[in-house]
């Protein structure tokens, strides 16, 4: 007897990609207004206190009420649909797609820590290594795309290789990123 496949419901697909784009609007939002906090930071006062108060606020508004819910449902949705249709993680493609969200929960928390360090006055990163982490949460929806159109062609060596490279990619970038930083600060 073939078990019966449980049809997921058009509405709750439909709020799983809302919910992706949302995240993504959020996150391309939330550190372009690190840039601007960070540019604040330089200001004279009264403006630094005003403008880093404020954006402290946007961006926990940002934070707390879009990007974490948005990602909190996207990743509730996906459990669902693979608790009802268990035989999904038979595909590479899932499997795949564990990696991807794992780098961009991490990403999320990274954009979140600077958030912390940014409300608390603490200028770790350059207005150029932020604008570079946009860039990043760009890279990642490339990506998506990328793994949604070819899923079916996708194995999952070529899927984790794939993975590994943007990984990497990333890394290398950030890590060169801060090293410049560095650089620039001493030749300051």
């Amino acid at each position: 007897m073939e078990p019966t496949v449980v049809e997921i419901p058009l509405w709750m697909k439909a709020l799983q990609l809302f919910a992706l784009a949302s995240f993504f609007g959020g996150s391309f939002h939330v550190v372009r207004l690190f840039v601007a906090h960070r540019e604040a930071m330089g200001k004279w006062e009264p403006d630094r206190t005003i403008l880093t108060k404020q954006f402290s606020d946007l961006e926990r508004r940002a934070l707390y009420f879009l990007n974490w819910p948005m990602l909190v449902v996207f990743l509730s949705l996906g459990v669902y649909v693979l608790w009802q249709r268990p035989e999904l993680f038979q595909r590479s493609f899932i499997q795949v797609l564990f990696g991807y969200f794992a780098l961009l929960t991490a990403y999320q928390v990274v954009v979140h820590r600077l958030h912390l360090r940014l409300k608390r006055g603490e200028a770790t990163w350059s207005t150029f290594q932020l604008r570079a982490w946009v860039s990043v949460a760009t890279l990642f929806l490339f990506t998506l795309v990328v793994l949604l159109i070819y899923r079916e062609e996708a194995s999952w060596v070529w899927g984790s290789i794939g993975l590994l490279v943007v990984g990497g990619v990333i890394i290398l970038a950030v890590s060169a990123l801060q090293k410049n930083s560095s650089t620039e600060k001493k030749d300051a």
